[in-house]
């Protein structure tokens, strides 16, 4: 008899073995490879409370203290060993409505002399640390004062529009939430994949909804336009899914992002929303005005009165039958200078940042943006942790203090320190650190040069969160240089952590 062995297939539990021996192959190389430039966290997967380290190797990760425990957050990607800052500040809410109109000075320095090194895999324990042990520990806050917080803003009589990609809507919940959450709008959502399910529509106003905010998500009503052409193609939706109630309409991209929803309320407060009116930015870039021309630029946020929205419903064909352009900015403009009587109210503050590179010149400059955009794409800001500040006293976001007179919070966004210090009158100018800047200064002010090497160091901010009541920011500069056990160089990231707590005067 002939008889047939079988090979039994690989069981899940020896696959799952395999997985984790070849993962812990890959990281002791990584962690090998990564030594000299700064020894990263590689934990492994399924929450094995297990890292590899070119120190360690294969160990098992101690829990940190609940007051550093944040720190070893995934997607900080900090280096294993930090060199760890705190500092404390007490916003003291005051009455003056001129806070931002000067650089503050404060005369204690910003980092001050403490500084410990934590090792991130060992219950945040101190490798080392620049105090003494009978030294305090405390962090005695130094009083700012600042402004009250704003009123919650209401868009009950506003309808929000935007036309781009079902998975492009889930990635900017966080940052929508920030502005439209809990403000009663109604939010329009054109998603402009080709075959999208109904399902995959009800989920996403699930989402939403899930965050206080009321989206409605359709499809296009005519799907051979592209998402530019969507841009303009929207008027007629946001018509039909107006109220009675509804007094404004603002076309919008998925990366505009309104720091404080209030001042918006107030800049439309502002206008008569009974007759045709077209609010918007200009761009930045002298280029893009020279090319486009003088109209609002859509990723800073267009603004229309629903008398014009319903001047130009009956029109909307038309405009895109006869327009050259097909930009959704442009074909907006053209439409209503073809069949309108209404001109642009330009607004200062409404950023389409049309901008490259590095634009921590535009976020240090002490301005108070009312919109931005591009922060996902041109350069890249964590928009809605840096504004998360003007949730505790409104327009202090990215209002700024010199401290000791060579650090320079830019309270939200940076903290910088200038090797020989930095005067008041270099503060009262733009940084030009963004690609071809010195060519903007037509557009938004006087600008001084970029300072390269070791006259500016930056810590920029990767987290905010309230905590009790309080708020606590989370600032990184990477590689910084110091020692490590074997005595060799290595590369640790710095982090400052700067806790606010709140009260009258």
């Amino acid at each position: 008899m002939l008889i047939t062995r079988c090979h039994s297939p690989i069981s899940h539990r020896g696959i799952t073995l395999i997985f984790i021996v070849a993962t812990v192959f890959l990281l002791t190389l990584l962690a090998k490879r990564e030594h000299n430039k700064g020894t990263r966290q590689y934990e492994l997967p399924f929450d094995l409370g297990i890292a590899i380290s070119a120190q360690d190797g294969f160990h098992a990760v101690k829990p940190c203290a609940s007051e550093l425990d944040y720190l070893r957050r995934k997607e900080y990607g900090l280096t294993r060993n930090i060199i760890f800052r705190k500092r404390c500040f007490r916003g003291v809410y005051s009455p003056d409505a001129n806070l931002r109109n000067s650089v503050s000075e404060v005369e204690s320095p910003l980092l001050g002399s403490r500084v410990d090194i934590l090792d991130l895999d060992d219950q945040c324990r101190k490798v080392s640390s620049s105090y003494s042990p009978d030294q305090t520990a405390s962090c005695e806050p130094i009083t700012l004062q600042v402004a009250e917080p704003f009123p919650v803003a209401d868009f009950s009589k506003v309808i929000f529009g935007v036309a781009t990609t079902l998975s492009r809507l889930k990635d900017s919940i966080p940052q929508f939430s920030h502005w439209m959450s809990g403000t009663g709008a109604i939010f329009l959502a054109i998603v402009v994949d080709e075959s999208v399910a109904d399902d995959d529509l009800d989920s996403l106003e699930s989402m939403y909804n899930s965050h206080d905010i009321s989206l409605t998500a359709i499809r296009p009503w005519n799907c051979s336009f592209d998402v530019n052409e969507q841009h303009f193609a929207i008027i007629r939706d946001l018509v039909d899914y107006s109220t009675h109630e509804t007094q404004w309409a603002v076309i919008i991209d998925d990366d505009t992002f309104f720091p404080s929803p209030y001042s918006i309320t107030q800049l439309l407060a502002a206008h008569d929303p009974t007759v045709p009116t077209y609010i918007g930015g200009l761009s930045e870039s002298p280029g893009a005005v020279e090319y486009f021309g003088f109209m609002a630029y859509g990723g800073a946020g267009i603004f229309m009165s629903m008398p014009l929205l319903q001047q130009l419903d009956s029109h909307v064909d038309d405009c895109l039958a006869e327009s050259l352009t097909r930009e959704g900015d442009g074909l907006l403009n053209n439409c209503i200078r073809n069949y309108t009587q209404t001109e642009l109210t330009a607004i200062p503050g409404l950023h389409q940042l049309d901008m490259r590179g590095d634009l921590s010149g535009f976020y240090e400059s002490g301005a108070l943006p009312l919109s931005l955009h591009h922060w996902k794409s041109w350069h890249q800001a964590p928009v809605d942790k840096m504004a998360k500040i003007a949730d505790f006293c409104g327009d202090c976001f990215l209002q700024r203090w010199r401290f000791d007179g060579n650090s320079v919070l830019a309270n939200g966004y940076s903290i910088s320190v200038y090797e020989d210090g930095i005067s008041q009158a270099d503060l009262g100018l733009i940084e030009g650190t963004w690609e071809a800047a010195m060519g903007y200064e037509g557009t938004m002010g006087k600008m001084r040069d970029k300072l390269e090497g070791t006259k500016k160091k930056s810590y920029r901010l990767i987290d905010a969160e309230e905590v009790d009541g309080n708020l606590r920011q989370v600032f990184v500069h990477h590689g910084a240089s110091d020692l490590d056990y074997d005595g060799e160089e290595e590369a640790m990231d710095e982090v400052v952590e700067i806790w606010w707590e709140w009260t009258r005067e």
